[in-house]
């Protein structure tokens, strides 16, 4: 199987990452639940792992970082946990058409249940969103504002270094989903004046399915959004406060959060010959699929996303087309539709293609191949 559904979740994963979670499992133990050895063992790699993570992000002492099951965790946490602050307060949010439903969705649950007013910026018609429109958009209401990095549609990066600084000029804190970003491409949360980024870690950071993570400006308080055991005040019925045991309720996913500290570090290390690779095999299936008739393009960058659709075909077509020639590719709307319906392909969904480490330039001429067949 050709494997070009990595925006998904990559597959690719470092040996060190199975040897890791291989001796987790083999000496299982609940961090912070228990004074064993094995226990206050757990939990060193687990800080570990919270400390290496936040220092590859060039993330200061402002800054904690939470363990979440997924992104969409993470996500929830950030925006809901951060907007209760303002119950019975007109609030403004301001976020963009990339986003996708792990942010869509609690903005608008939110929108329903506390009646806060969402401004949408959407597209020019570059693809891109306009630094320029975010400014323009604030208010004196404005309390949050969020932007999707890397768009898991088309691709499109969004400027965020200069969404930051119309952010901290106003005082106002700035969300980015990192879902798409991390792992492909350096980021400096303090540079960029981030003070919510939310990551997953089973795609570029080649961590394990069940791993993700927020990391927060601690000048901003959030409400914990899940409540249960934390190993610490087990005497008192109402949540601690403190992070980051008061956002990690429950038994954590130990084995993936040590996998993921391992797979992250190779990442890193790596990080330039994965950009490097990224690159080039976006910008051949960019040129590929420009030199096949009847292929419409909806992205221009060469981030490693894709999308496009073929003559009248759904995208579901072109997808089990494929399957059946062993190539794996992600058809539909992705969980963005409010991109899609910038697209106007909203019905029709897109064809996503999405490269990983492993991928070769083979891989990207016997898709291409394949595609242009079609034509015959």
């Amino acid at each position: 199987m050709i494997y070009l559904d990595n925006a998904a979740t990559s597959r690719f994963k470092p040996r060190r990452m199975f040897d890791e979670i291989f001796k987790q499992l083999s000496y299982s133990s609940n961090p912070g639940r228990g004074g064993h050895n094995d226990s206050i063992d757990t939990a060193i790699k687990i800080y570990d792992v919270r400390q290496s993570l936040k220092s590859l992000l060039s993330c200061d002492d402002r800054y904690e970082l939470i363990f979440t099951q997924n992104c969409t965790e993470a996500c929830n946490l950030a925006i809901i946990g951060y907007l209760l602050n303002f119950k019975g307060q007109k609030v403004d949010v301001i976020f963009t058409s990339n986003e996708h439903n792990s942010v869509a969705r609690p903005l608008y649950y939110l929108k329903d249940v506390l009646g806060i007013n969402l401004i949408e910026i959407t597209p020019d018609e570059n693809g891109a969103i306009s630094p320029v429109a975010v400014a323009n958009a604030v208010t004196p209401d404005t309390k949050l504002i969020c932007a999707n990095h890397i768009s898991n549609v088309t691709g499109n990066a969004t400027d965020i270094f200069q969404i930051g600084k119309t952010a901290k000029k106003h005082g106002i804190p700035f969300f980015v989903d990192g879902a798409q970003s991390l792992g492909h491409v350096a980021l400096n949360v303090p540079d960029n004046n981030i003070d919510f980024l939310v990551a997953a870690g089973h795609k570029g950071l080649h961590g394990a399915q069940g791993t993700g993570f927020l990391i927060y400006n601690t000048n901003y308080k959030i409400f914990p959004i899940r409540f249960g055991g934390t190993g610490t005040h087990s005497e008192s019925l109402s949540q601690p406060t403190a992070p980051p045991e008061a956002y990690e309720s429950g038994t954590l996913n130990s084995a993936g959060i040590i996998g993921l500290g391992a797979s992250a570090e190779w990442t890193y290390q790596n990080l330039a010959k994965i950009s490097l690779n990224t690159r080039y095999l976006t910008s051949e299936l960019l040129y590929g699929l420009k030199q096949i008739k009847n292929v419409k393009l909806y992205s221009s960058q060469n981030t490693g996303v894709i999308s496009f659709n073929f003559k009248d075909y759904s995208s579901t077509d072109i997808g089990d087309y494929l399957n059946e020639r062993d190539i794996a590719v992600r058809c539909g709307l992705h969980c963005a539709p409010l991109i899609h319906t910038q697209l106007g392909t909203l019905e029709s969904g897109t064809v996503r293609v999405s490269v990983g480490y492993n991928n070769s330039i083979g891989d990207i001429h016997t898709l291409l191949k394949y595609i242009d067949l079609l034509n015959r």
